[in-house]
């Protein structure tokens, strides 16, 4: 406790801390600001915002405090059960020394005691085991009963709130994403184990059901929410080889052919593991396969896209590897070619985020079109002069809001001072290495034309505005491309929007 107390540091010692985590970006204005340590802790999320400008440290920064916070409890709460069971029950914690047993013991037991311990040099007294066991046994217990007191549900996303606020019974997409929090969450509380006892998945599923009883069908869903938890620790299990623990129950309990049931086996493939760095796209026949299989589908006219979502959820540990070693875009297109279709791209943006990035781009469209075309900045604009000259000739509606929708994504880098080239290519040549989009006819209805370019090549064709703009900022994440500087503003306001992260 005496090493975590951060309320007394000094802004000195924040700073170092910050070092530490690889935050050092924030130092100077957190030295600007004088934040101490007890400033630290008293930071909330608007706080956290003014000091902080990217949002990947301000995520970082809170997890930070909260995770002190989590720990320092933990630990009040842990020294105050050991000093109360300390009391109840000193020989589980202090155990019988030599002197105790010799003074409370009869002439012939000491003896023997003195006896045994002379002839017995370097094994240990099975008392000492019985009472290493009796306190394991103490701290497991305790730790479990901390766990189920401490459990909550977690915060659900926004629209995951709106369906359990409705009480609506969610469909299958929904309801995998209700798994996947708890998952998440499971394992946060767990430290990052991911092996769940039977107790711990029946008290989150009974905290889901409690706090939400239209979710238990016909009084059957414990069983399906149970289930559904199982599986998907042991699909998060699956692809994973580098975790002791998972290596180990894998070859333990001969997850895969010719594994045997060994714990000496499990330690030496363990070590060729830990040995080796084999590229992630050579892992086996079996992701050949899925690589080899995806690569024919695409070149059909009709597809099985259940076929494709399921290969291309089995294979995103080997896109991701592929991407985070900077491996060239084509060679990650040419075994991936789904990547070029923009339900593709949105889902694999939506598998890293648990975002739905095309509806987020419509209300985005939608909410701001009428703002940001009655600004001064873009009355004299070349686009908004030729939209209020097409509005002329069309009467319908959805005519008009679409050619609407269309300008405002256009002219939203001109909105922040940006360079609208690095944007998009109105009837012009793509000429930006950065994704791009290629833009022709934008308000004729009956020929305009949106493309998605990357590195000055054609990556997909698009339907319209809306998609457009979804498929520019889903392959900056998707393909860990660094944002442009002349292009940041715009970007910025749409990820703090599509991520919900302020109100901007």
């Amino acid at each position: 406790l005496q090493q975590l107390k951060m309320e007394s540091w000094s802004v000195e010692q924040v700073c170092n801390w910050l070092k530490q985590r690889n935050l050092g970006e924030l130092v100077p204005k957190f030295r600007e600001e004088e934040v101490s340590g007890a400033a630290l802790l008293a930071l909330n999320d608007r706080m956290v915002q003014q000091l902080v400008k990217k949002i990947g440290h301000q995520a970082v920064l809170m997890d930070l405090i909260k995770k002190y916070h989590q720990q320092k409890s933990g630990l009040e709460s842990l020294t105050y059960c050991c000093e109360a069971a300390s009391q109840n029950f000193p020989e589980v914690f202090s155990g019988s020394t030599d002197r105790q047993m010799l003074n409370s013991s009869s002439p012939v037991e000491q003896k023997k005691y003195l006896c045994s311990a002379e002839n017995e040099k370097g094994l240990i007294d099975h008392r000492v085991l019985k009472q290493k066991k009796n306190l394991k046994s103490f701290f497991a217990r305790h730790t479990m009963l901390q766990w189920t007191s401490s459990y909550a549900l977690p915060d659900f996303p926004y629209d995951v709130k709106c369906i359990l606020a409705e009480k609506k019974c969610p469909d299958h997409s929904m309801r995998i994403r209700i798994i996947e929090f708890l998952q998440a969450d499971m394992t946060k509380y767990l430290e990052g184990s991911l092996y769940p006892n039977s107790q711990q998945y029946n008290i989150v599923v009974n905290a889901l059901l409690q706090a939400h009883p239209f979710l238990d069908e016909d009084g059957n869903g414990f069983l399906l929410w149970k289930r559904a938890l199982k599986d998907r620790f042991k699909y998060i299990r699956r692809p994973i080889e580098d975790d002791e623990q998972v290596l180990r129950n894998k070859c333990k309990f001969g997850h895969r052919r010719g594994q045997r049931r060994k714990s000496s086996f499990a330690e030496n493939k363990l070590a060729d593991v830990q040995g080796q760095e084999e590229p992630a796209h050579l892992k086996g026949s079996a992701m050949d396969l899925h690589i080899k299989w995806l690569n024919q589908e695409y070149m059909k006219t009709q597809r099985n896209w259940e076929e494709v979502d399921n290969r291309m959820n089995v294979t995103i540990e080997i896109r991701r590897k592929m991407i985070s070693d900077k491996a060239p875009l084509k060679d990650i297109l040419r075994l991936f070619p789904f990547l070029r279709c923009p339900y593709q791209l949105f889902r694999e943006f939506q598998l890293l985020t648990h975002m739905d990035i095309y509806k987020k781009t419509v209300e985005i469209l939608e909410i701001y079109s009428e703002n940001i075309l009655s600004l001064y900045v873009v009355r004299n604009n070349p686009i908004n002069i030729m939209l209020q000259e097409n509005l002329k000739q069309h009467t319908e509606e959805d005519v008009l809001k679409y050619m609407k929708m269309t300008a405002t994504c256009l002219l939203l880098p001109e909105v922040f001072g940006d360079d609208s080239s690095l944007f998009a290519a109105v009837n012009e040549e793509v000429k930006a290495v950065t994704p791009v989009l290629e833009v022709k006819n934008p308000f004729n209805v009956n020929s305009c034309e949106f493309a998605l370019y990357i590195e000055r090549e054609e990556l997909a064709q698009l339907d319209d505005c809306t998609m457009a703009l979804a498929a520019l900022v889903a392959a900056f994440h998707v393909f860990d491309i660094p944002c442009p500087k002349r292009i940041h503003r715009t970007l910025n306001f749409l990820e703090s929007l599509i991520f919900e992260v302020r109100n901007p």
